[in-house]
């Protein structure tokens, strides 16, 4: 049979090939180069055929959107559904969308407000955006939800909402636990809007740091924290790197504030340090809560007290890291396991295509 890799580039020929294919599906998205898509959408598409399913994609945005969406458009009739991606359309394009196949709208952020850190205060989105979100999540067949937060905000336009949590792939093996004695390493994760949270943090970061010097930071990001006290230690984010770096940290930490915006954050940060092995902590808030088991894996802190005690906790007691980390790894093998994750979106897709077909 004939084997398709499909490109953003060249959509003329999506679904002309002959391989037979039980669901077919057209992805778009908003970056091949945004971790929204990298791990809810990219990490899925060599393992698709797994499970019967051929998934093409389509940037919409940037300079070529208009001329994709028009493409889209032109052969979203093709396919048994059009996965949109974070993507807010205008209502009347996911009308046309949702008459040619079904819609299947997925996010992983609380779209419907202003992102805190770049605000500094909690808003909603404008009136406006706020009405397309209502639209699509009303034309979707399906709302795949990242978070309990977005779950409950998704159903009350839709009554098909499913929590699917942002997959990580796990290593073979845990790797480089360091030894007793030697510096432990508090490492933190992400795109640099998302540096603001770790100035919550900054004054129990850096008493920690004098009060225990062989204590290292370590930063992986797009850009280095300016304007803090901790001595934070850069290393440039590419995909090459993540994995050497999530391997060497020793604890993985997860900052937030209290709002809408991160009450509908699906915690991947914690989700990478436990594919890892990692013992983390994070602020007691949205989806850190359903993904920290306290005391277990790690902790969850509502106060720089709590904060600095279990800082202090894990750094003392290579121990407890030892345990904690093994706990990460089972929880992440158990819930967060790309291949678990995929094959829970599979099965619903699959039910929800046998159910349509048999209407």
């Amino acid at each position: 049979m004939k084997q398709v890799v499909p490109t953003d580039n060249d959509v003329r020929g999506l679904r002309t090939f002959d391989t037979i294919i039980m669901i077919s599906i057209l992805c778009l998205h908003l970056s091949p180069h945004r971790p929204s898509f990298r791990y809810r959408m990219g990490q899925f598409l060599p393992h698709w055929n797994q499970y019967g399913i051929q998934a093409d994609t389509l940037c919409v945005s940037g300079k070529e959107a208009s001329r994709n969406i028009a493409r889209a458009l032109a052969v979203c009739g093709n396919y048994d559904y059009v996965w949109i991606q974070r993507k807010v359309f205008p209502p009347p394009l996911v009308w046309l969308f949702s008459r040619k196949a079904n819609v299947i709208f997925d996010f992983d952020d609380a779209i419907h407000v202003k992102q805190v850190m770049l605000t500094g205060k909690q808003e909603p989105e404008s009136w406006l955006k706020r009405q397309w979100i209502a639209r699509t999540l009303q034309r979707s067949a399906m709302v795949l939800a990242g978070s309990d937060a977005l779950k409950d905000y998704a159903e009350q336009y839709n009554g098909n909402v499913h929590l699917v949590p942002t997959p990580f792939e796990t290593p073979p093996q845990k790797l480089n636990v360091h030894q007793k004695n030697k510096t432990v390493t508090i490492g933190w994760i992400g795109i640099n809007a998302n540096l603001y949270f770790l100035r919550q943090i900054d004054e129990t970061l850096s008493l920690l740091a004098e009060k225990y010097p062989w204590v290292q930071f370590s930063l992986m990001s797009g850009k280095m924290a300016s304007g803090m006290k901790t001595p934070w230690k850069l290393t440039p984010w590419s995909s090459e790197s993540e994995k050497s770096w999530l391997s060497e940290i020793d604890i993985g930490i997860m900052p937030l504030t209290d709002d809408e915006w991160c009450r509908g954050k699906c915690a991947f940060k914690l989700i990478q340090y436990m594919a890892y092995g990692k013992p983390v902590v994070a602020s007691n808030v949205g989806a850190n809560r359903s993904t920290i088991e306290q005391g277990v894996n790690g902790f969850l802190a509502d106060s720089a007290k709590e904060w600095l005690d279990a800082l202090e906790q894990l750094v003392l007691n290579e121990g407890l890291r030892r345990r904690m980390g093994d706990e990460s790894r089972r929880i992440h093998l158990e819930r967060f396991e790309r291949a678990e994750v995929q094959r829970t979106i599979a099965n619903l897709i699959a039910e929800h295509h046998r159910s349509a077909t048999a209407g």
